[in-house]
């Protein structure tokens, strides 16, 4: 059986555009934090191979997908995106968990403290909502669950809100991340801020102008009757 349809045509030229160029800001700071990794290689490398594919590009795109601006088939339907959307956060929250078991290994390794700076506290406390986030998420797409106690708009406006916080938190994590790496150059830092920043911007627009108006309406007065 196939899909319902979507009821939306084709991309325009103006929504294209601007899903290349956010996957092009998000696509450029990964491949510069790879070459910079391979080229300064050693076990430490997989936290920051990990960390930037999981969060830049898998869980970006989960978030991207779910908009419905980036994905290329414009008749993939509602249902699928949304399974697009936990299937690539999962692959990414997988990615960032091995990276946060490598760089604890690797301060065991070297005899260092654990989550002694602020780039790594900033890190934990990202990688613990993510997961929070993301379970509730499992409960968002089940509904019935807590329904009638919970309707499911208001599911959706938590998840929603609770989701562009933590695309917030793990972007803050990956930026602050190449401050403390040696390797990347001055410039290179400032250039991955610019990128990553600007492509968050993008990615989150159109979720916060949903969340917003969906609280709007649950949250707002009634409307007037004449």
């Amino acid at each position: 059986m196939s899909d319902p349809p979507t009821g939306k045509g084709p991309p325009s030229v103006v929504t294209m555009v601007f899903s290349t160029l956010t996957h092009v800001l998000l696509l450029a700071p990964v491949i510069y934090i790879l070459t910079v990794a391979f080229q300064n290689y050693s076990f430490f490398s997989w936290h920051p191979i990990c960390m930037s594919l999981g969060v830049a590009l898998l869980m970006a795109e989960a978030v991207f997908s779910i908009s419905g601006e980036a994905y290329i088939g414009h008749k993939i339907s509602r249902v699928n995106r949304v399974t697009m959307h936990w299937i690539l956060h999962t692959a990414g929250l997988t990615l960032v968990l091995i990276g946060l078991i490598i760089i604890v290994a690797n301060k065991v390794n070297h005899n260092r403290p654990h989550f002694s700076s602020p780039h790594s506290i900033l890190g934990l406390i990202s990688i613990i909502l993510a997961f929070l986030v993301a379970g509730f998420g499992i409960v968002t797409n089940n509904p019935k669950w807590l329904y009638p106690r919970f309707r499911p708009v208001l599911l959706k406006i938590m998840h929603a809100f609770g989701g562009i916080a933590i695309t917030v938190l793990l972007f803050a994590s990956v930026i602050t991340g190449t401050y403390k790496w040696s390797p990347i150059a001055e410039t290179g830092r400032s250039l991955v801020f610019a990128s990553l920043f600007i492509a968050g911007f993008f990615i989150l627009v159109k979720p916060v102008l949903g969340a917003v108006s969906r609280s709007k309406v649950v949250f707002g007065p009634p409307p007037t009757t004449t």
